[in-house]
């Protein structure tokens, strides 16, 4: 499916919701977001936290349902969703948690999870897709999951509700009989009663097929005729001002009438809301409202009852009168309770579903229309013929993640609000602007040629370049506007987006604050999508391969270890260099399931090479990306490795960027730590490019420095480069850790770090990276 059918799915789980019964809602949604997502399971599931066990509500798994048996908690993914409230594995999954048998059955290798909230927001379970392959969804997966939670949260939370009412009503009931075993006069009283209970919920269930509006009219004739009521309603409290009422149905003497508003305190009404319960017994009508305008003089008896919500809340109140005066009091109280019980779980699902809708059209953190909205309003813009042009600008935020990464979400989301009031101060009242999601914010402005579309980017850049200041804390943010003009660029919603997207594109390649689009823009990216596609099937598929650079002591020229890259071939693109294919898988979220294959094929590669008769010096360096090293899994991953092909921790060295060291220097800390105690050699690689404070160096369980190839290529010919290098080493040796300089060429280079102190090194002076049979043959016979 295209980005830009997204709405359409966001609609569909909205509109259909009231044409399901709720037998049936769960396995809709399991089997509607399979085929959306075009993932191969889905589950939603009621997690009871109290006992920590997990029950399937709906699971469709390839094409049909499938029923699974409750099991716990604890040991599976969905653990991590309820910590985390949502949790992502893109592949391999089910060798981080060898425990989940499901999991083993069913093949499953990408997951990911979000929590299903109530209207309360108390935790009611869990919507996970799970795939037998690694994960790649579309970009608007995200949202189809927000609003798929936010649905069956609601609906579950109803059903939960109405099973406790039923429960509480057959509670009553059997209180009732119970009374009755010792006093046979009242006997046959509840009998009678029983009887006329038993008709009544048969005629309520009657009508529960009905939905909305429909259901309230016939629940308020259905009530009003088994009373025996001249007049039957139901009201509903104003949203704004409480004193005031709002009817929704309204029966006399079995014909409906039209609809009032009136005001709650001095009338029977009133006492409802506060009590719960109002009876009047004869005489009623001189306390009826005066906005009945005399209409229901005649009225003796009236009966009401408060309407609550499943939180114990009022929403409104039902009741029935009387011409006659009341007579048989405890039969209309008890029928009217049942009534009551019908109409308050109707209001509710009604509100829960108006709710939805305006979830599943507005942005929650910024007020703003969410993507849904946009694009309806870009189709009525794009058919109105009154528009005969118009500029669309799609706005990127530049390194927002880093604002969550460092700060957290909670601050993120309130700078993200900050900067949509800029934009919205920035805009004339005609143009339309909503929030895509994540950082993206997006434009219509209604005839406007390509010249004013690039002065307004302008001024929206500059609104939000300025310092935002929250909780005391500034960040400076800067903006990627792209730009697609109707009709020049296209004639149709998802042309237009697209377009747009890929100026924006465009934009941030050449590090401009915004770009008109052109057309040859659209091959490049293009090109880019076709390659990450090609690489993320290369991974699964297992077709990367590694090359080994021997590192050798500078002074003797020996072998003490090597260092595993990764290399791609790809039948259409040829040879694609590492600085190429790294970055899109790094961009892409697919750098920890590439950093698992390396880590498989090099002990894969020691044990062959051991079975070959030949004996590694040293260590084998692994290179160990920053969300690899943030990703949960890497520690049991690499055990698991190592005991599968019968290795020794040591005999692994992993080089973990100094940059990356640094995205989260306490936890790196204790990272580092637990792989030092189980053995694993470590080594902070590119030493010198990033920011790491002694301070910092000096906790890290790094046995080796890397001096980075950027200074060893210059030291030469630059004093600052030699002095840098020098540092490092003499620091190094300070603190008792090895040395090694990549990027060795020249036997002046060597014959300098040598005389610097440096002790190992690697390089083309040495050798290229090999394929692992010539890296045998010149490096381990």
């Amino acid at each position: 499916m295209s980005l830009t059918a997204a709405p359409d799915v966001f609609r569909q789980l909205a509109d259909k919701l009231s044409n399901i019964s709720e037998e049936s809602f769960f396995q809709h949604l399991v089997k509607s977001l399979a085929d959306i997502l075009e993932v191969d399971h889905v589950a939603v599931e009621h997690v009871d936290s109290q006992q920590g066990r997990v029950t399937s509500l709906a699971e469709w798994s390839q094409g049909k349902f499938n029923k699974t048996a409750p099991y716990l908690l604890s040991g599976t993914p969905c653990q991590h969703v309820v910590n985390y409230s949502t949790y992502f594995v893109y592949s391999q999954v089910s060798q981080q948690f060898p425990d989940d048998k499901r999991l083993a059955a069913l093949g499953v290798e990408g997951y990911w999870g979000v929590v299903m909230i109530a209207p309360d927001g108390n935790l009611l379970g869990v919507i996970s897709l799970m795939h037998s392959s690694p994960l790649i969804l579309p970009l608007y997966a995200e949202e189809v999951l927000r609003i798929a939670s936010v649905l069956a949260g609601a609906e579950l939370a109803h059903q939960l509700a109405e099973s406790k009412t039923r429960e509480r009503l057959l509670y009553k009931n059997q209180a009732l009989k119970r009374i009755g075993r010792h006093n046979e006069a009242l006997l046959n009283t509840i009998n009678e009663q029983q009887r006329f209970q038993n008709a009544v919920v048969n005629v309520a269930t009657a009508v529960a097929a009905e939905n909305g509006e429909a259901f309230l009219h016939q629940l308020t004739a259905h009530m009003a005729e088994a009373l025996s009521a001249e007049v039957g309603f139901i009201a509903l409290l104003d949203t704004h001002n409480a004193d005031f009422a709002h009817t929704l149905t309204l029966y006399v003497n079995g014909q409906i009438q039209d609809n009032f508003a009136y005001y709650l305190p001095g009338v029977p009404c009133h006492k409802v809301m506060v009590e719960q319960e109002c009876i009047v017994v004869e005489g009623a009508a001189i306390m009826l409202p005066a906005e009945s305008n005399g209409a229901l003089s005649w009225v003796n008896g009236y009966v009401g009852r408060r309407l609550d919500n499943s939180h114990g809340q009022p929403m409104g109140l039902i009741g029935v009168m009387f011409k006659a005066p009341l007579t048989d009091v405890d039969s209309v109280r008890n029928v009217l309770q049942l009534f009551a019980a019908r109409a308050a779980g109707e209001l509710e699902r009604q509100q829960d579903e108006e709710r939805i809708r305006q979830l599943a059209f507005c942005d929650a953190g910024t007020g703003l229309p969410n993507r849904t909205a946009f694009m309806h309003h870009l189709e009525q813009v794009v058919l109105d013929p009154q528009s005969p042009n118009f500029a669309l600008l799609l706005l990127d935020l530049n390194h927002f993640k880093e604002i969550n990464d460092t700060a957290g979400h909670d601050l993120g989301d309130l700078v993200l609000k900050t900067v949509a009031e800029r934009l919205v101060a920035s805009l004339s009242r005609h143009h339309y602007l909503a929030r895509l999601g994540g950082d993206e914010f997006v434009v219509v402005c209604p005839d406007m040629e390509a010249g004013h579309a690039l002065a307004l980017a302008q001024r929206l850049s500059d609104s939000i370049a300025l310092p935002v200041v929250i909780n005391q804390q500034s960040f400076t943010l800067s903006v990627g506007v792209g730009i697609s003009l109707y009709p020049q660029h296209g004639s149709t919603p998802q042309a237009l987006l697209k377009y747009a997207d890929v100026a924006m594109y465009q934009a941030k390649r050449q590090k401009h604050a915004m770009c008109l689009f052109e057309p040859w823009m659209g091959r490049v990216v293009f090109e880019q999508l076709n390659f990450a596609k090609r690489l993320g099937k290369a991974i699964a598929d297992k077709q990367l391969n590694l090359h080994f650079q021997p590192q050798v002591d500078l002074s003797s020229g020996q072998l003490v270890g090597a260092e595993a890259l990764c290399r791609w071939h790809d039948e259409e693109l040829g040879d694609v260099p590492p600085g190429k294919f790294i970055p899109i898988a790094e961009e892409r979220g697919m750098i920890v399931a590439l950093g698992n294959g390396v880590i498989e094929q090099a002990c894969s590669q020691l044990a062959v090479w051991r079975a070959q008769g030949h004996s590694m010096p040293g260590q084998l360096a692994i290179n160990i990306a920053a969300q690899q090293f943030e990703a949960e899994g890497l520690i049991a991953n690499l055990l698991q490795s190592c005991a599968h092909f019968g290795l020794e921790a040591w005999q692994l060295s992993l080089e973990i960027t100094e940059s990356g060291i640094m995205v989260n220097p306490e936890k790196a800390i204790a990272m580092t730590e637990v792989l030092k105690n189980h053995g694993f050699g470590l080594a902070i690689d590119d030493f010198g490019t990033g920011y790491s404070s002694l301070a910092y160096l000096k906790r890290f369980a790094a046995a080796k420095i890397k001096i980075d190839i950027s200074f060893v290529r210059d030291m030469l010919t630059s004093d600052n480069d030699r002095v840098i290098v020098a540092t490092i080493i003499a620091m190094a040796n300070t603190l008792g850790l090895e040395t090694i300089a990549e990027g060795i060429e020249s036997q002046a280079q060597l014959d300098a770090l040598v005389s610097m102190g440096c002790a190992q090194g690697q390089g083309y002076y040495f050798d290229r990276p090999l394929t692992a049979e010539r890296f045998a043959q010149r490096w381990l016979s």
